[in-house]
């Protein structure tokens, strides 16, 4: 059986059972503690309305300002909105007139209960004063809690690092598919550690963690581009080092293969003109898995991009 949550499909994994004395019965298919995609119609209704709230407070016209204090008013607990104003502190100040447009690219659920979610989210963000425009783009992770009928969100944390999982204990049922929603959470991690490394210095070991954790189309790309790929590294004058725990969120699961968000962050050393300083590179990437014997691959990786 197959199972929808907004554009994810998602496949509800058949009960396991619990051998006692070498009789085997079903263990009692209580919930997990998290929920995310295991209940697809409510993972889908608080991505929606999390998306809303969260375009209509990350949007800003300086000419409506009633309108986005009761944007705030309706979306936003009041320690959010602590954070929110500092966060918009130096465009509410501008003495020209400003519009911020803000977009959902991309969101998934970290974790989910019935009163409470965390949602990873990457905004397209388009900012007009003088008759100038420019866009970026920004990781989110929202803690948002129910009041109501009504998503507020709770907290903002911007270019997030990863929070300690919550680990589902094994049983039948919907948690079996959680553990493997997790399992997919955990190997884009890995498969996201070695991805982002670069070591001048070890082209051949930079180049054989690609391959580890690869499968697929993007083991097949890897191996057709090894030479040039070889090159590229040794020649590079950067080392790049992906930062422990990003924040990763698992967007669907099908069959055997997943899509996880993740926010990832990397420290690049040796780039030229920084005088051997070390920077931080924000990247928001999806990752296509497949899950194999050995564990869950990467079988594509896809930068977020601006919307048009």
């Amino acid at each position: 059986m197959k199972r929808w949550a907004g554009f994810a499909v998602l496949l509800a994994l058949a009960g396991c059972t619990t051998t006692v004395s070498g009789t085997a019965r079903p263990e009692p298919e209580t919930p997990p503690a998290n929920v995310a995609l295991v209940d697809p119609v409510r993972t889908a209704s608080v991505l929606t309305a999390v998306k809303a709230a969260t375009e209509a407070v990350f949007s800003y016209d300086s000419t409506a300002a009633p309108a986005y204090e009761k944007a705030i008013a309706d979306n936003l607990t009041p320690g959010a909105r602590d954070e929110l104003a500092k966060l918009f502190a130096e465009v509410r100040k501008s003495t020209e007139p400003i519009r911020l447009v803000t977009r959902v690219i991309v969101s998934a659920a970290a974790e989910e209960t019935p009163d409470k979610a965390r949602v990873l989210t990457v905004l397209d963000q388009s900012s007009t004063r003088a008759g100038v425009t420019s866009k970026g783009i920004a990781s989110v992770r929202l803690a948002t809690v129910r009041e109501g009928d009504r998503w507020r969100i709770g907290e903002i944390d911007v270019n997030p690092a990863g929070s300690p999982p919550v680990v589902e204990r094994p049983g039948a049922g919907d948690r079996v598919f959680a553990r493997v929603r997790d399992s997919a959470r955990d190997g884009a991690l890995r498969a996201a550690e070695a991805l982002l490394q670069v070591d001048p210095a070890d082209p051949e070991g930079t180049y054989a963690r690609y391959e580890s954790v690869s499968t697929g189309p993007l083991l097949t790309q890897f191996r057709q581009d090894k030479a040039a790929r070889l090159n590229q590294i040794r020649s590079g004058s950067a080392k790049a080092s992906p930062v422990p725990n990003p924040a990763a969120a698992v967007m669907e699961v099908v069959d055997d293969k997943a899509s996880v968000l993740l926010h990832a962050t990397t420290d690049v050393t040796g780039v030229t003109g920084t005088a051997g300083q070390t920077t931080k590179k924000h990247l928001p990437i999806v990752l296509r898995l497949q899950r194999l014997p050995e564990g869950w691959k990467a079988a594509g990786v896809e930068s977020v991009q601006p919307l048009p």
